[in-house]
């Protein structure tokens, strides 16, 4: 059945319905990395070439490992069984100490679990419970701005690519859009000082939501510049701290930025080299579907921006939408890096989406990598 047009609301049941079929699925998914003997540590990511490296706390546990290095989630893991940067240890378990440990608010909310085996799990499931409260509140989000819409655009930010593989591998990027989705909801309220907090928040878990900073509004521009360097402040003193107590060279900025559409032509042409000699692989073909579509969500929040200044989701992602043409060959390297970079880039297209004519080639183009989203979370992915 076709859907329904974007001025048609959808009935109460049937949204109902849809969310909880959404929800039950995706736990479900997640439900199938559980092991008897390992529990919920598939989502972490170990790899076998950081083996030997691990710390000696989670040495001696079972986790489960994949060929190779693994991915990011198994360094913020180890963090979280032991915050103490300043071990050896700790700093040998870490690809890249300082750069790891600045996003540091996760592993300490972790850590809280006290026994090792507990803060594996706990951290491998931090995604999911981000996700579930994401869900509600960006339910919330939808309906207030866009009600005959909020179905299609509640999917649209639940079963993204930076959600779904947020939540896939156990990393930081769905917690910080869901405190960035907090902070604006607040601000929104005129809660200006809430909305400080919970940015100051998403900037512990990952740096990059501080790029929200301008959404903060405020009567007095005096107070404004305050809560500003509020919300900045705990970040930035406990990178400082990382840089003046960690080994040098100990960061991970490297290869994260290039010039203006430099990596992203190179990706494009990369993919499209692969697909035109026969390589159909998934990266290739939704690494350019996708690319496509985070060039337009870019391109929309930009130009949309320039007609209402006024608007909080525009003001907190202008600088993701610019950013995301400067982003490196590091993020390139698989563009789901992207989507999860831009994540609150596409909280905003989705929700300044125009109704009426035009509407549903728009959704459908900036969220086109939703079913690769969908595929990767299957099981044997």
């Amino acid at each position: 059945m076709p859907p329904p047009p974007a001025s048609a609301p959808v009935s109460a049941p049937r949204a109902l319905w849809l969310r909880l079929a959404v929800v039950v699925a995706v736990l479900a998914l997640v439900a199938c990395r559980w092991d008897e003997h390992t529990g919920f540590t598939a989502l972490l990511r170990f790899g076998d070439v950081f083996a030997a490296r691990r710390l000696p706390e989670v040495a001696q546990l079972s986790v489960a490992a994949v060929p190779g290095p693994g991915y990011d989630g198994q360094f913020y893991a180890q963090l979280a069984v032991d915050p103490n940067v300043l071990r050896p240890e700790v700093q040998a378990a870490l690809d890249l100490p300082a750069y790891r440990a600045q996003r540091i608010l996760l592993p300490l909310l972790a850590h809280l679990a006290v026994h090792p085996w507990w803060i594996l799990q706990t951290f491998a499931l931090l995604n999911v419970a981000a996700w579930l409260a994401f869900g509600h509140l960006w339910w919330r989000e939808a309906v207030a701005l866009a009600p005959t819409r909020a179905p299609w655009l509640w999917l649209a930010g639940v079963l993204s690519l930076g959600a779904l593989d947020s939540v896939r591998c156990a990393l930081v990027d769905l917690p910080a859009a869901l405190a960035l989705l907090l902070a604006v909801r607040a601000g929104r309220r005129g809660q200006s000082g809430r909305a400080a907090a919970w940015l100051a928040a998403a900037g512990l878990i990952r740096e990059t939501a501080l790029l929200a900073a301008p959404m903060l509004t405020h009567p007095s521009r005096w107070r404004l510049w305050a809560l500003r360097a509020l919300c900045v402040l705990p970040a930035a003193a406990w990178f400082v701290w990382l840089r003046c107590n960690l080994p040098a060279g100990a960061g991970g900025f490297a290869g994260n930025f290039a010039r203006p559409g430099q990596a992203l032509a190179a990706h494009l042409a990369r993919c499209g080299w692969e697909l035109g000699h026969g390589n159909l692989d998934s990266r290739y073909l939704w690494g350019l579907i996708g690319a496509v579509g985070f060039a337009y969500q870019s391109l929309h929040v930009i130009f949309l921006w320039r007609r209402d200044r006024a608007n909080p989701w525009l003001r907190a992602t202008l600088a993701f939408a610019v950013g995301f043409w400067f982003l490196g060959d590091f993020v390139w390297h698989g563009y789901w890096a992207v989507a999860r970079t831009c994540l609150p880039l596409t909280l905003a297209f989705n929700l300044t989406l125009p109704a009426g004519r035009g509407f549903w080639w728009r959704f459908a183009l900036g969220n086109a990598c939703l079913c690769h989203a969908v595929y990767r979370l299957l099981p044997a992915f």
